[in-house]
């Protein structure tokens, strides 16, 4: 039992390597992906709760601790990120059809740099960050949404070949 916590650890820590490796890429498309962000998107709907938030402690850390700014940026803005889609999940998008799941996706790209922005915004005002954004980030954040929308329905058709976890049940009387 205890060696699936380990595999499971160990593909968390290599998507969040993954990810800065990404994110410091100097390729415009590549350093605008959001893979953790993505396959969280992807963990609220296939998986339960504490999956999810055994990832988001997991990859937040890990991002933290690569990270030049202060710890803890990465892993609230994820966690809160994740509140918000899982609360979505539970009380709107539980049909978990292609459109949920593409429109869970934007909300989670628009809300995760909300957060983001919000946290680092509020660490540059109390004098704990030099970190402060340029209007530039707005269209990095476009750039965002529109790869984040690929990739998830790349992602659906993906999963709906290989499992029965997107497929529509219809109960009969």
């Amino acid at each position: 039992m205890w060696y699936k916590y380990l595999g499971w650890s160990l593909l968390i820590v290599l998507a969040a390597v993954i990810q800065i490796f990404l994110s410091s890429s100097h390729n415009f498309g590549l350093a605008n992906f959001n893979l953790l962000l993505i396959i969280l998107v992807l963990l609220v709907n296939v998986t339960s709760a504490g999956r999810v938030i055994w990832f988001l402690i997991l990859a937040g850390a890990v991002m933290d601790v690569y990270s030049g700014l202060p710890f803890g940026i990465f892993l609230v803005s994820y966690l809160l990120t994740a509140v918000v889609l899982e609360a979505l999940f539970i009380n709107f998008f539980t049909n978990r059809s292609f459109y949920s799941l593409l429109i869970l996706g934007g909300l989670g790209v628009l809300v995760y740099n909300l957060f983001f922005l919000s946290v680092s915004g509020l660490l540059y005002y109390l004098g704990a960050s030099d970190f402060f954004t340029s209007w530039g980030y707005l269209a990095d954040v476009g750039w965002q949404l529109l790869l984040a929308m690929v990739f998830l329905t790349l992602a659906f058709f993906f999963i709906n070949y290989l499992s029965k976890k997107f497929k529509p049940v219809f109960l009969h009387s």
